[in-house]
């Protein structure tokens, strides 16, 4: 009688494995796609405007007094080959997701909000702490490759100078980019990893929204800020409200950004004043109000398989390990790349 309870057990826990490998396979397997799917459209575009340079026979030299790039201006150049590409790319991955993973929209994942106005707002807001915190620990590893003489690349965030491009990267980067990612992670993963708790989606989910961003600047941040956001998503039943603090997040942000470039150090005192109080004042009462909730959601059934065990089966299957090979080989490649030409 114990044997054939213990072979069940055994045999629960196989199946079990079995199954976490193939849902985190898929969950990687669709990020892989969405890196290759970026790079590879970016690359037809760039051929794609010199075939076209060659037949009206434009000069589509790089220029640096005129500011243009194959015969386009720079901000035009840098929509096509970068925005365009992460648009088209998080469409693809969302109607292969939903083939994939059985997911429903509407259903599963624009579902009515649960959560109270209360704990939307305050858990928008705690994202300035939760970025002040990342920022600090960036601040530390940064410095620490500094002091070895390393450089990080840094992704190009800087604003496009034609008004036209400017609404474009606006609305990419604080609307249409946190929706996109927003269905694809606490939609999409975040929700096939549920089946094996909640602990165990955040914790994938974050890891998974980390290494999508492809270096080591945007590194921390998106695993704590994806922490925030699973919470969320979890407690409110919906990713409507992790849209809202994913855009709020991001747009604070820019307007921060945008604010520095108009070279006003008292404003620029004044408003971090205010940044800093909101973010620690609304992340410590999201914590003190609702800690509790958040210890609640994160417990799960760890009988046949503790958490670390479920994460680690995440990231054991081929697609898993290829996704998790090919960001080592690009965020590595760029910084020797990078450390290589600066020296």
């Amino acid at each position: 009688m114990i044997n054939d309870f213990q072979e069940e057990i055994a045999n629960r826990k196989l199946r079990l494995k079995k199954d976490i490998k193939k849902t985190g396979g898929n969950c990687a397997r669709m990020l892989l796609i969405l890196a290759i799917s970026i790079y590879a459209i970016g690359f037809a575009i760039i051929l794609g405007i010199k075939v076209r340079g060659m037949i009206l026979g434009i000069d589509i030299k790089n220029n640096v007094d005129t500011n243009t790039i194959l015969g386009l201006s720079s901000d035009a150049y840098n929509f096509l080959i970068g925005y365009l590409p992460c648009i088209i790319g998080d469409v693809i991955v969302i109607i292969l997701a939903i083939k994939i993973t059985k997911i429903k929209i509407k259903e599963d994942i624009f579902s009515k909000n649960k959560a109270t106005k209360m704990f939307i707002l305050l858990g928008t807001i705690s994202c300035i702490g939760m970025g002040m915190i990342s920022s600090t620990i960036y601040a530390i590893y940064s410095t620490i490759f500094k002091v070895a003489g390393i450089i990080i690349p840094e992704p190009d965030f800087s604003f496009p100078t034609q008004s036209g491009y400017l609404i474009l990267f606006l609305i990419y980067v604080c609307f249409l980019g946190p929706i996109l990612e927003e269905i694809i992670f606490r939609g999409f993963i975040l929700k096939s990893m549920q089946k094996y708790g909640n602990l165990t989606a955040i914790i994938v989910s974050s890891i998974l929204f980390s290494m999508f961003h492809l270096n080591l600047v945007q590194f921390v941040n998106p695993v704590l800020m994806g922490i925030v956001l699973a919470f969320i998503a979890i407690k409110s039943k919906s990713i409507v409200p992790s849209i809202i603090a994913h855009i709020f997040n991001n747009s604070i942000t820019f307007a921060l950004a945008g604010i520095s470039l108009l070279k006003i150090p008292l404003l620029e005192s004044i408003l971090a004043g205010i940044y800093i109080l909101f973010g620690i004042s609304a992340l410590t009462l999201f914590i003190l109000k609702y800690g509790k909730d958040f210890v609640g959601i994160i417990k799960e059934d760890t009988r046949i398989l503790k958490t670390y065990e479920k994460v680690k089966f995440s990231f054991s299957g081929v697609w898993a390990l290829a996704y998790i090979a090919f960001y080592i080989v690009f965020v590595v490649g760029i910084m020797i790349v990078t450390n290589i030409i600066k020296n």
